[in-house]
């Protein structure tokens, strides 16, 4: 029988009751990935075995990989080492989206330097699940045993299934907060044309056009400088000074 599809022993949840509280879970109402990343590292740790900390690596816009969020300072402290080498187990799992084995961290030569650090914390076996959705990369959830060979047995398949929904929740939740963003941005720059229409008797294209012809000249974001106009009424480099 494949270990996937091995049932549950007597002390371990049911697939589908697992399933049914991280799903649950994982579900944040306002769509906030800053509130949504530490349940997951909870999750995390509760549901898989052997699990003494976890950490969430995710890329960012311009591909760089940043830890969000870590049960502890050891996952936080070998997430930064690895982030400055760049290089280890964990940024792997991310840029291959493959899953990273270390069952024994101090018999493994992959990483030497990561691993005389992890072995100086106590990290005796590490599983490293890469969060993505189709092809988009979106980070790695890390996983960090005391003992080597922590996760040889049923863990990794409960640690793929929370990567999995925790990929989808955490997709679900940067696109929501950019949807939010880009429409505060489209409302702000709106606000702007009108002030502009108002001011300078223009119609709107005629209005958008300044403010994107002033964007493009200073070297300064569309958005910011609606905000500017915003606050000062005008498309001047610095708000106008009180006189007197």
């Amino acid at each position: 029988m494949d270990e996937t599809q091995m049932p549950a022993g007597p002390d371990e949840p049911a697939p589908w009751s697992t399933v049914e509280q991280l799903v649950r879970t994982l579900r944040v109402p306002k769509g906030d990935p800053r509130d949504l990343v530490p349940r997951i590292v909870g999750e995390a740790v509760r549901i898989v075995p052997a699990a003494e900390h976890a950490g969430v690596i995710v890329a960012e816009p311009e591909g760089k990989l940043r830890t969000v969020f870590a049960s502890g300072p050891v996952p936080q402290q070998l997430d930064e080492l690895q982030t400055e080498m760049g290089t280890g187990p964990c940024l792997t799992a991310a840029r291959k989206q493959i899953v990273v084995r270390m069952h024994d961290v101090a018999a493994d030569t992959r990483w030497p330097d990561f691993c005389r650090a992890a072995k100086g914390c106590d990290v005796g076996s590490m599983l490293c699940v890469p969060l993505f959705v189709d092809d988009r990369m979106l980070g790695t959830l890390s996983f960090y045993g005391e003992q080597p060979d922590a996760f040889r047995e049923h863990a990794e398949p409960v640690a793929r299934m929370l990567a999995t929904l925790a990929a989808v929740a955490l997709a679900d939740s940067f696109q929501r907060t950019r949807i939010e963003r880009a429409l505060g941005n489209r409302d702000m720059i709106g606000q702007a044309k009108g002030i502009l229409m108002c001011r300078l008797g223009v119609r709107a294209d005629a209005a958008f056009e300044m403010l994107r012809a002033h964007s493009q000249r200073t070297n300064i974001k569309l958005v910011t400088v609606a905000e500017r106009v915003a606050e000062t009424g005008s498309l001047d480099e610095a708000p106008p000074t009180a006189e007197g």
